[in-house]
């Protein structure tokens, strides 16, 4: 990967979590507040509603995201028909989505709350369908930056909002109308600046660009996506419909951490792909397979020692997110679901992958096994354990996705070594924790560190556990050779400016 390719990146990966995490962490505080004002059931029902809204969501989009992306880095004369039929195409797919919501959530028999909160909440479909078509078009023109101010004005007016709106008692249904407030204000803010700052926005006659053409473009891609966030998100649906809203609630608490963390991956893929089309356009498939790789290693090597620490300090995590009272359920899921981080994190590489080489249509087959596979285990295992059934079914699924795609890029005649990476990399963040937790319970026994878990209640603790644990991630990345010195030359030419 060239420096300057790498600094795109880099860039791009910086100012696309500013946005998405800026507004995370201020929804966590909403939520967080959510959760003692609702109560478990309250947040059960929320997190349905929620999870529900981002299938309709998905499926409205069509999977044209990094497609409209790659279709303008070709050719910027076709930056206003690819926008135009992006919209109309989400707007109709909007409209029937919104009509079968409306359906299942009357046939299901949800109580009346619990139906107007689905059914509020999904009305802001129509505006972040079109607010995401925008964000494709930024990142296509390299003007993310854009992109990253709306979702800050957005993520200030869902805090301001809500916090305002449950200050004044209206609860949960308070939480939902800012929601759909915040993705408003975003598309109101995104579209004038991706206008003033993209274009052409005439369109040239005969670029070949209409509905249907980007309609059977993004076809393949439209039913991987479905499949996949059905397999990612059915879990808490089929929970509300099989234990309640209380089971709805403790799985939405054990989860709801992860979704955060499922940003850091997603958006270096983001952030990765007009690169990747670049070099698919105009240089060597060695080029493409070397930034794959370093791509897939590094993500690894932060992803999976962040998945660890989650795990190890799951109980304080998860009370720093939760004011519900018996939180040790939503713990346990919480420990169980954050592998799901590095294994995430490599298919989001693959995918980017095989979409840069023109195999999109290997996605429909990957997703319906995971999803197939989710829904079988869910039925199979949520009666009898539960809320832990879920929780393991979602690794399984999420497993299964990484071996698919991993195998797909292989056939694609792309050869991206995985095992420096996964193994290696997991070999040296294990090692690394034995050797750090064994010298803190050796020296220091007083810090309360166990093998399989970090204290409970004290940061600063846990903090310097973290600090006395990178030197000994890091000397044995080296000892595996993990990391070279190709590696460091790459990330100080990388950092460099």
């Amino acid at each position: 990967m060239k420096p300057s390719a790498s600094r795109f990146v880099v860039k791009n990966t910086v100012l696309m979590t500013v946005g998405l995490f800026a507004g995370r962490i201020l929804a966590f505080l909403v939520f967080r507040r959510l959760t003692g004002a609702a109560g478990t059931a309250g947040t059960g029902v929320w997190g349905t509603a929620v999870d529900l809204t981002t299938i309709i969501l998905t499926v409205s989009n069509f999977g044209l995201g990094a497609l409209i992306t790659r279709e303008a880095v070709k050719r910027r004369d076709r930056t206003a028909s690819l926008f135009w039929a992006a919209l109309r195409i989400r707007g109709l797919l909007g409209l029937v989505t919104y009509g079968l919501l409306v359906v299942y959530v009357t046939l299901t028999g949800f109580d009346p709350p619990t139906r107007a909160a689905i059914l509020v909440m999904a009305l802001g479909v129509f505006l972040e369908s079109s607010a995401m078509a925008a964000d494709s078009i930024l990142q296509a023109h390299e003007k993310v930056q854009f992109q990253t101010a709306s979702q800050l004005v957005s993520a200030v007016v869902y805090f301001g909002l809500a916090w305002w709106w449950l200050d004044a008692g209206y609860g949960l249904m308070g939480v939902v109308w800012a929601n759909v407030a915040s993705r408003l204000a975003r598309l109101l803010v995104i579209v004038p600046l991706m206008v003033r700052h993209c274009g052409p926005w005439r369109r040239v006659p005969g670029d070949g660009v209409s509905m249907w053409w980007l309609a059977r473009l993004g076809l393949p891609v439209f039913a991987s996506t479905t499949f996949g966030i059905v397999s990612y998100r059915v879990d808490t649906v089929m929970i509300m419909e099989m234990l309640g809203k209380v089971g709805a609630g403790i799985y939405t608490i054990g989860h709801r951490l992860l979704d955060l963390m499922l940003i850091l991956p997603n958006i270096v893929g983001l952030a990765m792909f007009p690169s990747l089309q670049r070099y698919r356009e105009h240089a060597t498939q060695a080029d493409v397979e070397r930034m794959g790789e370093r791509a897939l290693r590094y993500l690894h090597l932060t992803m999976f020692p962040l998945a660890l620490a989650s795990a190890l300090a799951a109980a304080p995590l998860i009370h720093v997110i939760a004011e519900s009272g018996h939180l040790g359920p939503s713990i346990r899921v919480f420990r169980i679901v954050v592998w799901g981080l590095p294994i995430q994190a490599a298919s989001h590489v693959y995918n980017r992958l095989l979409i840069a080489v023109g195999r999109e249509r290997s996605f429909v087959k990957i997703s319906l096994a995971a999803m197939v596979t989710n829904v079988s285990l869910n039925l199979a295992l949520i009666p009898r354990f539960r809320w832990y059934g879920a929780a393991a079914a979602t690794i399984c699924s999420l497993l299964l996705s990484q071996v698919l795609y991993r195998r797909e890029v292989t056939r694609s005649g792309l050869r991206v070594p995985w095992r420096r990476a996964q193994v290696g990399g997991s070999a040296a963040a294990l090692i690394a924790w034995l050797a750090a937790a064994g010298a803190v319970r050796l020296v220091l026994p007083g810090w309360g560190t166990g093998w399989g878990h970090w204290p409970d209640a004290n940061w600063w603790i846990i903090i310097a556990m973290g600090l006395v644990y990178l030197p000994f991630y890091a000397a044995a990345l080296r000892l595996l050779g993990v990391v070279d010195a190709e590696d460091l030359r790459v990330l100080r030419e990388t950092f460099r400016r």
